[in-house]
């Protein structure tokens, strides 16, 4: 009998052992289920990333080409205004031989960039006789010039000395 006593324990301790297995199974069957669940997300993450950053590839090879079109575009503006300023440069510098002064009054832009204070105004000798030249008559005044309005406005530096260089009377 002791025999038996014996055999119906370690019969129900390996019934009890193979229940808690069985427990242990289905609780490690659950846990494979949601990682094999988070495996698949796990790739659609992947993809999505991988096609993000094909994407974001492509979108800085468009970037880096439409920067090297653009800095070609601004290389060629700033050329020509280079072309442009020396040209204006040159036909200034003509414009002074041809009225009979000198250049040392005018400051071109480059000149204007290092020294900032004007440059003196020296007064401008007229070929036409003072009693002929008269001042431009104010908008206010309409009725002395016979209802004509005039267009005044701010003229340059530049513009009033040829205007009196080239001894023009009309405003």
């Amino acid at each position: 009998m002791g025999n038996i006593i014996l055999t119906l324990f370690v019969n129900g301790m390996m019934a009890v052992m193979l229940l808690i297995t069985i427990i242990y199974c289905l609780k490690l069957n659950a846990r494979i289920r949601i990682l094999q669940d988070s495996k698949s997300d796990l790739a659609r993450i992947i993809r999505e990333f991988d096609e993000s950053t094909k994407r974001a590839t492509q979108s800085i090879a468009d970037i880096h080409e439409a920067t090297s079109r653009l800095s070609d575009n601004i290389q060629h503006k700033i050329d020509k205004a280079k072309f442009l300023a020396t040209d204006l440069d040159y036909l200034i510098e003509k414009g002074s031989q041809v009225t009979g002064r000198g250049d040392a009054h005018i400051q071109r832009p480059s000149q204007q960039a290092r020294a900032p204070e004007p440059a003196p105004v020296r007064p401008v000798r007229s070929p036409i006789p003072a009693a002929v030249v008269k001042e431009p008559a104010p908008v206010a005044a309409a009725a002395e010039t016979g209802g004509v309005r005039r267009n005044l406005r701010m003229r340059s530096r530049a513009e009033q000395e040829l205007r009196d260089v080239m001894g023009n009377k009309d405003n």
